[in-house]
């Protein structure tokens, strides 16, 4: 499954130099904030597609399809939320086995960062019919298109895996952050 991920160009010149990138937890964005939400995709990674490998215990983020196309993300409007001004990052194009994915939807997955209740609707928002955690499933049902969430077109799904080999890279392009 073809696949763009950003990272920064240590972590790219770490995959180059030990033929893996894993996630380096030291390195997490927010990882304060939002531990519970990582820890919670992890533990839904472990029932879809297995355990980490060792010494692993968050995913890599990854694009499948960026504002409803199935293309790599634009990094002209994109890259700026990656690193500070001047950091090199990298876009890498890489073809991972679809077994070894998850796809999620991306907006919605920010309604768990929130740690709310992921609604279908105004009326289950304030009623809602299942446990929080178990509303937070629905990102992985990529089919839902409610007025609700919005009826766009240009839905954009986040796909997670526990590691990215080099042999999976089809392409590298390095980027300065403006």
């Amino acid at each position: 499954m073809i696949l763009w991920t950003i990272q920064h160009q240590n972590a790219f010149d770490n995959l180059q130099k030990t033929g893996v990138l894993r996630t380096d937890e030291d390195h997490i964005l927010w990882k304060e904030d939002f531990q519970f939400a990582y820890d919670w995709m992890a533990s839904q990674m472990e029932e879809a597609i297995g355990p980490a490998p060792s010494n692993v215990k968050y995913p890599i983020w990854l694009w499948y399809e960026w504002e409803g196309i199935r293309k790599r993300p634009d990094m002209r409007s994109f890259g700026r939320y990656w690193a500070e001004k001047g950091t090199p990052i990298v876009l890498l194009t890489v073809d991972v086995p679809s077994n070894l994915i998850v796809l999620s939807d991306f907006d919605q997955w920010h309604i768990i960062l929130g740690n709310s209740y992921l609604a279908l609707s105004k009326e289950e928002e304030k009623n809602p019919v299942l446990p929080k955690e178990k509303s937070w499933e629905r990102i992985f049902d990529l089919s839902i298109r409610t007025e609700y969430w919005g009826l766009e077109e240009n839905k954009s799904i986040q796909a997670t895996t526990w590691e990215i080999r080099k042999e999976w890279v089809k392409k590298a392009e390095t980027f300065i952050i403006r």
